[in-house]
């Protein structure tokens, strides 16, 4: 039966000497392992070195007394119970000094110490230390603790997160906790948290966080990021990770994305790219910066003339479009001319089987493809659309400028884009 104590840090436990129930001292504490597929993880065995550098993995039950110098077994070293590791989570490598996420705070931090509590005769482990005192303690700087609190005139708390609140993120070495569901709650976060996330985690973190999301949420990080941290997560993510993540994102957003790119690793990436949307971001990049082609999206809704508006609300409930997709619906004919625009109220008012053709408003606002951005702007603002739609030569309808992407460029900050597709 292992020595019970209310709550211990695992800083207390590590580096503490360890002795038979003959009083012969066995070796230090160098790790210790709990088991990770709980809630709150038991703790289940230390590593102990012996003075001829000898490790072994004894079981935390043959613990019997658990004093300030040492941890005394329940029997003697050679009798001592041996446990396998292999599936079982090393707190010191696994957890000190690592990245973890905080989902309260939505923040990323580093772990100073482990708490251990009892429950129902085990100790488990219940929170992790992220402050000062932590960090104090395991450096063996209790004295200067005291000092500080005496100092300050109170006492230095323990900055706790509770295990359940927290996400592992730099888990190397640990491959089979990622073998689980360890981003399973990061993944329920919206893609602008998720991003604040990723812009405070380092290179590798951030690539393995990407890589363990679901392909549709990490092409949203990714286009919430800022430019640096795009860059850097695209120059460590492998290839054909990344070509994925690019074709499921609009054209016109991957085309901005390598437009921040080495030309080298921009190149590489539309290599390995499917060849249609390749060629379709190709096309986009030949345009010049300073132009609506640059600013406006190929995501719209464009109806025929002829559609009637019951057929367009089910088209619509069919394709459940983003909101900022759906500002307006463009009406166009065979050749995709514009001929003119309808607004949701109109359309959801209009009898079922009028068509878009008599609802439509024929007055439309649009720019020319090659207008440049400041007209763009000075449209949107001096109408105060929510949207604008882009003509080539021919009236005929490429494209769409939406306000928020417009605000976007103008303060040049990284294009945040919609929060999900139709």
């Amino acid at each position: 039966m292992a020595a019970i104590v209310p709550e211990i840090h695992a800083s207390r436990l590590l580096e503490k000497t360890v002795i038979d129930n003959r009083g012969q001292r066995v070796g230090r504490v160098v790790e210790l392992y709990v088991r990770p597929d709980e809630e709150l993880p038991p703790l289940v065995a230390l590593e102990v070195q012996a003075q001829s550098g000898r490790r072994r993995t004894i079981a935390w039950s043959a613990v019997q007394v658990l004093v300030r110098e040492y941890l005394s077994l329940s029997t003697s070293a050679e009798e001592a119970p041996e446990v396998p590791v292999t599936s079982l989570l090393p707190v010191r490598r696994a957890l000190f000094d690592k990245q973890i996420v905080d989902l309260h705070g939505l923040k990323v931090v580093r772990v100073n110490d482990v708490k251990f509590s009892e429950i129902a005769g085990q100790l488990r482990l219940v929170a992790v230390d992220v402050g000062l005192r932590g960090l104090l303690r395991r450096l063996g700087l209790r004295p200067l603790v005291i000092w500080l609190e005496n100092r300050l005139r109170r006492a230095v708390p323990d900055t706790l997160i509770k295990w359940q609140d927290v996400e592992h993120i730099d888990v190397e070495g640990m491959g089979q906790l990622r073998l689980g569901v360890p981003y399973a709650r990061l993944a329920k976060l919206r893609p602008a948290d998720l991003a604040d996330i990723v812009e405070a985690l380092n290179a590798r973190a951030r690539s393995a966080l990407l890589d363990a999301l679901e392909e549709d949420v990490a092409a949203e990080v990714l286009t919430e990021v800022g430019p640096d941290v795009r860059a850097s997560i695209l120059a460590h993510l492998e290839r054909e990770k990344a070509s994925d993540l690019l074709e499921s994102l609009p054209a016109d957003e991957a085309a901005d994305i390598l437009s921040e790119l080495r030309q080298d690793r921009a190149e590489e990436l539309l290599n390995a790219m499917e060849a249609e949307e390749a060629q379709e971001v190709r096309k986009i990049l030949e345009y010049d910066e300073n132009t609506a082609w640059r600013l406006m999206s190929t995501e719209l809704l464009c109806f025929l003339d002829t559609q009637t508006a019951q057929e367009t609300i089910e088209t619509l409930r069919r394709l459940q479009p983003d909101p900022e997709v759906a500002y307006y619906l463009y009406v166009v004919d065979e050749g995709r001319k514009l001929l003119g625009i309808v607004s949701l109220r109109d359309l959801v008012i209009a009898a079922p089987e009028r068509p878009l053709g008599e609802i439509m408003n024929r007055h439309v606002i649009a720019v020319h493809k090659d207008d440049g951005r400041e007209k763009v702007r000075d449209l949107l603002a001096k109408y105060d659309l929510l949207a604008l739609p882009v003509l080539d030569e021919e009236g005929r309808l490429v494209g769409v400028v939406s306000l928020p992407d417009a605000v976007d460029d103008l303060f040049a900050r990284p294009r945040r884009r919609r929060g999900g597709r139709g």
